[in-house]
Parts: structure tokens; C-alpha cells; sequence
């Protein structure tokens, strides 16, 4: 169970890492999404990058750092 991270001596919510590592995937979905040409389809590429975050966001909180 993570605690608080700290870099330095600020502590920051370990919901932090989270966001971090699901804006890492979100961007490696998107270029295979680019490299593929499927994202061609996409109406919104934002919202649907924002939508994308949010699935890994709880992917990664419910599966891999349970809190």
C-alpha cells in the first residue's frame, strides 16, 4: 500500500504517480492510435485523449496501486 511520496521535503498524494504513469500510457496509445492512421476516426482527439487518461487513471488505481 503506497504512502506519501516525498521529494525532498514536499510530500505529495501517491494519487500523483498515478496520473503520471496513465498520462505516459494515454501518449503511447495515441502514437500507436497516429502511427496506425486510426485515429483519423476520432471526431474530438482532446476529449477522447482526456477519456483515454481517465481509463488508465482507474486501471492502474484498481489493479495495480491499491489504496
Amino acid at each position: 500500500m503506497p504512502h506519501e511520496l516525498a521529494i525532498g521535503d514536499v510530500y505529495f498524494s501517491p494519487f500523483l504517480l498515478v496520473v503520471i504513469m496513465a498520462v505516459i500510457a494515454t501518449w503511447v496509445s495515441v502514437a500507436v492510435l497516429n502511427k496506425t492512421r486510426l485515429s483519423r476516426l476520432i471526431a474530438f482527439p482532446s476529449v477522447t485523449f482526456l477519456a483515454i487518461t481517465l481509463l488508465y487513471i482507474v486501471a492502474i488505481d484498481s489493479f495495480f496501486l491499491r489504496f
